[in-house]
């Protein structure tokens, strides 16, 4: 595989390979439920840290959610061993969720489009989840606290702006998520992430953002615009443009026309990554090839939300190795599908 390298304001097509410092998750103690008692959110039920927690969606042969199932419904095996589930909650139990908006400088263009179909989410999931907002460019900014105060969340995506130079830390974006995420008092987890799906500044690497996600009980869900022809056009015509009689511009016209060549492999392994990360979460990726589309896919993602049941279990395997274990979930009843994460990681003590 290439490795690409770029400068200035074509930083936005570079990988980023630094290490991620330190480690959390399935250390710390957790409420698996809908949030804290105080605020009179239901579901609220207290755990310690050996608790596996599943995000668990189930749909019929026609692909139509199924919402009225019990906890003995379900069968849950970890490496093959069944395992007794401990709790569950219904699909009407609340989340907390980060809404994270790629804002760089490729979005500039389909920002009000971006804005308007983030601002109609907030009114498609529950009165109860309580929504978080970050913005991703070359940095990364709260952009609002979790609360459940419509208006405040509009108001907060109102002001939000295209960044004014390069850079997409799309891996560094969700990673603070999920640490916005494991610190915020119960309710189940969701990091929902709109981009072009082009990383390529974040100091975390995609095996580190890997682990810990799995060492979570976030579920995420990246809504991705396919914007490779865009990219294309915008190398193409720097390259035509650009000054060749200025050296300072030479490495620039010489990156651009590496980053040319390998984009289409790009592409296809930023595509597979997210791919891999929602597969291995239990969430799932919607792929918008038209920004009219955009509010389309969110009301989507919107709906798997409102259909999806939590299941908790204590492991039989009580060893703390560092290892990663294989999860599968099913249904007694043949006809239906289930969708949640395929695996989890234990830390080593």
């Amino acid at each position: 595989m290439r490795l690409l390298k770029f400068i200035g304001g074509l930083r936005w097509l570079s990988i980023a390979t630094l290490l991620l410092s330190g480690s959390l998750l399935l250390t710390t103690p957790r409420v698996f439920g809908g949030g804290a008692q105080q605020e009179g959110r239901p579901f609220s039920l207290k755990v310690d840290v050996d608790l596996v927690i599943l995000n668990v969606a189930v749909v019929d042969e026609k692909g139509a959610n199924i919402t009225s199932l019990r906890k003995e419904d379900f069968v849950v095996y970890e490496d093959d061993v069944e395992q007794q589930v401990s709790d569950f909650l219904p699909v009407e139990a609340p989340f907390s969720l980060v809404l994270v908006l790629d804002t760089s400088i490729s979005t500039r263009s389909s920002l009000s489009l971006i804005k308007k179909a983030a601002s109609n989410f907030t009114d498609q999931v529950r009165a109860s989840d309580r929504i978080a907002i970050s913005e991703i460019n070359s940095s990364i900014r709260e952009v609002q606290g979790f609360t459940s105060d419509r208006k405040k969340l509009k108001q907060s995506i109102e002001r939000i702006t295209t960044a004014s130079t390069g850079g997409s830390r799309i891996y560094d974006g969700v990673a603070e998520a999920a640490k916005r995420l494991q610190k915020a008092e119960g309710g189940r987890k969701a990091v929902i992430m709109l981009s072009d799906g082009m990383e390529n500044s974040s100091r975390i690497r995609f095996e580190d953002l890997r682990r810990l996600l799995a060492q979570s009980d976030v579920v995420f869900y990246p809504v991705t615009i396919l914007n490779k022809g865009s990219q294309k056009d915008l190398l193409e015509d720097f390259i035509k443009k650009a000054d060749k009689t200025k050296t300072e511009l030479a490495a620039y016209v010489e990156n651009a026309k590496a980053s040319l060549s390998v984009l289409e492999e790009v592409y296809q392994i930023q595509t597979e990554r997210l791919q891999a990360l929602t597969d291995e979460s239990g969430g799932k990726i919607f792929l918008v090839g038209d920004l009219a589309d955009l509010a389309e896919e969110y009301a989507k993602v919107a709906h798997e939300l409102r259909n999806t049941f939590s299941l908790a279990y204590y492991s039989r395997n009580t060893d703390r190795d560092g290892t990663m274990r294989r999860i599968r979930v099913e249904v007694k009843d043949p006809r239906y599908r289930v969708r949640t994460r395929n695996s989890y990681f234990v830390p080593k003590d």
